[in-house]
């Protein structure tokens, strides 16, 4: 048979456990209640001082150059008066007094800037946290306040205390609560043991989320639902940890594209660390020096780059130089470059030096356009100087014969006015260069179709080749094409021109074409002596002649060629040359052709046969 309890054991028993929890409650809110009252009356008494630290200072700072010294020693100063940790701090966070480091040790001190107190005291409002600090590495209760002078923030005022000081003050107000009632110690002790497993069980998940958190799963979040600070600081973390998934993406963001920019800058990019290693090369800086991307990374920038004059150039920089621009000559797999090297220096963060910032534009192709221009120059004077000393030479020679009364010699005129006719057609090849080379003139584009305007283009030369005894063939097989008629058919006069003045006597001209592959092939074949094959590759530049001396006297200006070249390109074609020594030369016009017709029925006019005319 079970001990039965009597009533008044119940009675105790009930009282007991009802005594026990309004004392676990009582204690438990009088300990939160004394606690709140502590921090409130520590915030307000720091707030005091950091106010009555903020008037000493402020005459102190109220200058172009503070006296950092006795700055210092009136912190020292104070904080032995006060008894409190006084520390000054300039808007940009440099600390300038604590009087727990000494003036001392004030310079060895980190900058305050991103401290919680310090930036709200620098938005103009008072600013507190409770936190472990770094230089006496242990818990303490901060408040700030701004030093205001003429409505300017001029720095900011801080006290702090030791939470170990809190601490004990809170503990000697709840051990005289706790005193109070000695039978109801063991009670109070069941409660807090009670709230210590109410707290335990949330800060485990706490601590555990913050581990998972802290190893990169940031979507983790804190599972608690207390109704309590432990609840408000679940919600805290799980903010943070939210913002610094945002913080975090958005770094990656601005990384991935400053390293797209990097990669598709038209210059070349190359960062030398203080440390005498390549941090950074790009895309275009590979691509000029014809090395990997990456292959520099990290090595000593003496064995990532070997061309002596880029060692040179980056030597004095990192010696302390300044150089202005140079254009280094670089040697690559793809031949010869001219690469402008220019050089800066870039500072990220104090401790951390000086890197240098180097970018790399390639002017090769600069350089050869300077030289192009300049020959043009040059050969156009003296393409010019020549007919006008020959005209002026005969001139005179006329001017004389008028003098002494005897009459000119008409062969006289006769070479002049040569000489005017050349000047003549090379003034109008000049122009006609000048507006093929000019990207802003429109192609007044026309269809018309192969063998038509082949034949006028045949027709335009078929009595000066009469005239050199030469047959002018024509070979055109069906289809369309769309140019610049005029344009196209100066080309080709230029080309038929030179088979008909350069091919051998009683020789033939060929001209053909075809539309086939999506494509208009235009061919102009002499069977003259040929060109020499180191001539093939310049013969399309402005002035030059395989022959110079017989070009010239047969009134060509060195032009034809260059000119066909340009408007081939602007119709989107290609033009080439082939030749041999003594069998002939043939020139081939690649353009875009129209689309094709649907193929021709059995009953439709002939559809693909060459026709060909002599």
């Amino acid at each position: 048979m079970s001990r039965r309890i009597s009533i008044a054991s119940r009675f105790f028993l009930t009282h007991l456990a009802i005594a026990g929890i309004a004392l676990s409650l009582a204690g438990a809110a009088g300990f939160l209640l004394v606690r709140t009252l502590v921090m409130a009356d520590a915030d307000e008494n720091l707030l005091s001082r950091a106010r009555l630290a903020a008037e000493t200072f402020r005459p102190l700072l109220d200058r172009t150059s503070p006296d950092r010294d006795r700055i210092a020693g009136e912190g020292d100063r104070i904080g032995r008066e006060m008894r409190f940790r006084i520390t000054v701090v300039l808007p940009a966070g440099e600390v300038v007094a604590d009087s727990v480091v000494g003036a001392a040790g004030v310079p060895g001190m980190e900058n305050h800037a991103h401290h919680p107190e310090i930036r709200e005291a620098l938005s103009g409002s008072p600013g507190f946290s409770h936190r472990r600090s770094i230089t006496v590495r242990e818990e303490q209760r901060y408040a700030a306040v701004p030093i205001v002078d003429n409505g300017a923030i001029i720095g900011v005022a801080r006290a702090a205390v030791p939470a170990a000081e809190l601490s004990r003050r809170l503990w000697q107000v709840t051990g005289i609560i706790w005193g109070t009632g000695a039978a109801a110690l063991l009670l109070i002790l069941g409660g807090t043991a009670l709230m210590a497993r109410k707290v335990t069980g949330p800060l485990k998940e706490m601590q555990s989320a913050a581990r998972e958190m802290g190893a990169g799963d940031l979507a983790r979040r804190v599972l608690v639902h207390t109704g309590d600070e432990l609840e408000d600081m679940a919600d805290a973390m799980n903010r943070m940890a939210s913002q610094l998934h945002d913080t975090i993406a958005q770094l990656d963001a601005g990384k991935a594209r400053l390293e797209t920019l990097l990669a598709n800058l038209a210059d070349g990019v190359i960062v030398v660390a203080a440390d005498r290693t390549v941090r950074t090369v790009n895309r275009e800086a590979g691509r000029i020096l014809d090395t990997a991307e990456t292959m520099g990374e990290g090595r000593p920038y003496a064995e990532a780059f070997r061309n002596p004059e880029v060692l040179a150039f980056i030597d004095g920089w990192v010696k302390g130089g300044s150089q202005p621009p140079r254009d280094i000559p670089v040697a690559t797999r793809q031949g010869n470059r001219v690469v402008r090297f220019s050089g800066t220096r870039v500072r990220y963060r104090e401790d951390t030096g000086v890197a240098l910032l180097f970018t790399l534009r390639d002017v090769t192709e600069e350089r050869r356009l300077s030289q192009v221009k300049s020959d043009f120059v040059s050969n156009a004077s003296h393409e010019l100087r020549t007919p006008l000393t020959s005209i002026r030479g005969y001139l005179e020679a006329i001017q004389d014969a008028v003098r002494e009364g005897a009459p000119p010699d008409p062969s006289f005129l006769a070479v002049a006015h040569a000489n005017v006719l050349r000047m003549e057609r090379l003034i109008d090849d000049l122009l006609e260069l000048s507006r093929a080379e000019s990207p802003g003139v429109p192609l007044e584009r026309e269809e018309t179709p192969l063998p038509a305007f082949l034949g006028r283009v045949a027709e335009l030369h078929r009595t000066s080749a009469g005239r050199a005894g030469k047959s002018l063939e024509v070979v055109a097989g069906d289809g369309s094409l769309r140019a610049d008629l005029r344009k196209l058919t100066l080309a080709l006069s230029n080309l038929v021109d030179n088979a008909i003045k350069y091919g051998k006597a009683g020789g033939r001209v060929t001209l053909a074409g075809k539309v086939a592959e999506g494509a208009c092939t235009l061919e102009v074949t002499d069977d003259g002596p040929g060109i020499p094959p180191e001539d093939l590759p310049r013969i399309f530049e402005r002035f030059y002649r395989v022959d110079k001396g017989r070009s010239r006297e047969m009134g060509g200006t060195g032009l034809g060629l260059s000119i066909a070249r340009h408007i081939v390109e602007s119709h989107g074609g290609t033009i080439r040359a082939e030749s041999r020594i003594g069998v002939g030369t043939r020139f081939v016009i690649r353009l875009p052709a129209i689309p094709e017709p649907a193929p021709a029925t059995p009953d439709s006019p002939s559809g693909g046969v060459p026709r060909k005319s002599p």
